[in-house]
């Protein structure tokens, strides 16, 4: 275990990468498990159910089981390898938050069309949530 944590970079940036996992864990359960979720976002319809557990979904399972393969190093490549994973990887997450967070801060501040459905902060928070972690895990690497 210690060689995975020198391989991520130390000990906050793998504790960083593993809240951030934890946090992907999270997001999956909202979508797939918690029928709440949706009516306290606004939902009226099945419709952001099927994208949620579709798309988004895949979206998410996606990060997280990239996230484990590199944190666990299933590939056995050396560390300069793995550093090179982490940056294009943290680079594409922190790209793929922003925009979330500023599609979330938009409909929040109704400056976007929204669809006939109020918006909540839970909309902003959960992007900014991940953003926030993605900016630690780069600044301490």
């Amino acid at each position: 275990m210690s060689q995975h944590i020198l391989e991520a970079g130390g000990t906050l940036p793998f504790t960083f990468h593993v809240l951030f996992m934890l946090f992907n864990l999270f997001i999956i359960y909202q979508f797939f498990f918690n029928n709440k979720f949706y009516d306290e976002l606004g939902f009226s319809n099945e419709e952001p159910k099927t994208i949620f557990r579709g798309v988004l979904g895949v979206v998410f399972l996606a990060i997280l089981l990239m996230s484990i393969l590199l944190t666990f190093d299933v590939t056995n490549n050396t560390y300069e390898e793995n550093l090179i994973q982490y940056e294009f990887w943290y680079s594409f997450l922190a790209i793929l938050f922003v925009f979330a967070t500023v599609n979330g801060a938009l409909r929040v501040f109704n400056l976007v069309n929204n669809y006939g459905f109020k918006p909540t902060t839970r909309g902003l928070i959960f992007p900014l949530v991940g953003l926030i972690l993605v900016i630690l895990k780069i600044i301490t690497s």
